[in-house]
């Protein structure tokens, strides 16, 4: 595979793994929200909407592993995706505080 594909892979990645990341994040909200627990709950429905920051726990250790086994396309296409969302994630949050106030 080209280095181009590579970084793209990575980008794919990328979003597979927020994909999983808001799955279980849901699950577990709805469950803990069920049994009565909504502080829980409300704690990860905040941190998923707050993505940009939450996905660190995810993608830290892809990036670790893919440097690791010298996956340097997929390192970069890792990151451009990480940056890129952490970006449309602030965009967004700017744009629904100013609506708010």
């Amino acid at each position: 595979m080209n280095g181009v594909r590579k970084f793209f892979l990575g980008i794919l990645l990328v979003i597979v793994l927020h994909s999983l990341a808001f799955l279980l994040g849901s699950f577990i909200a709805y469950t803990a929200s069920a049994l009565g627990l909504y502080g829980i709950g409300r704690l990860l429905f905040f941190s998923a909407l707050g993505i940009g920051i939450s996905q660190l726990i995810y993608i830290v250790p892809a990036i670790v592993i893919l440097n690791r086994r010298r996956k340097w396309n997929l390192v970069k296409g890792v990151v451009f995706g990480a940056v890129l969302t952490a970006l449309l994630n602030g965009g967004f949050w700017v744009v629904m505080a100013s609506s708010f106030s």
